[in-house]
């Protein structure tokens, strides 16, 4: 198995949990950044779908990017032993550690998630997306 093959696997079996995406996208923030994280996650408020729809397979690509480039540091063991020792030490320290210290966001991250993940949450759409529904099925069209 590759060395690529071997992240991508270690990233969609040990780090898929939003928290541990979530940290870990901090620890790496992407070079060029448009909205700051902090904004990011207040706006799950009012666009929980973004949650899903983007930022999951974004914070997905970055952890990707970082194990590949920094779990494969000691070129005398094997990839998968560099690997296993380099999540060991995300799950660890390097998380837990990433969480305290921006323990708000988090909170903030759970609030959204809980909100909806609840049953009766109802989610309403933007005013955007309200135009689009409307040109697309007019009022005298609609069944």
């Amino acid at each position: 198995m590759s060395r690529i093959e071997l992240v991508r696997q270690a990233v969609d079996e040990q780090l898929a949990d939003l928290y541990d995406l979530l940290a870990v996208r901090l620890m790496f923030p992407p070079g060029r950044v448009e909205v700051k994280i902090e904004q990011e996650i207040r706006d799950l408020y009012t666009y929980p779908e973004r949650l899903e729809s983007g930022y999951r397979d974004e914070w997905r690509a970055i952890a990707t990017r970082a194990l590949f480039r920094h779990a494969f540091d000691d070129h005398w063991r094997s990839d998968r032993d560099n690997l296993d020792r380099y999540l060991a030490y995300l799950r660890d320290q390097a998380i837990p550690r990433c969480i305290h210290e921006h323990i708000e966001l988090f909170r903030t991250l759970g609030e959204v998630l809980a909100i909806a993940r609840a049953d009766n949450a109802v989610a309403f759409p933007d005013p955007t997306r309200q135009a689009l529904m409307a040109l697309i099925w007019p009022e005298g069209r609609r069944s």
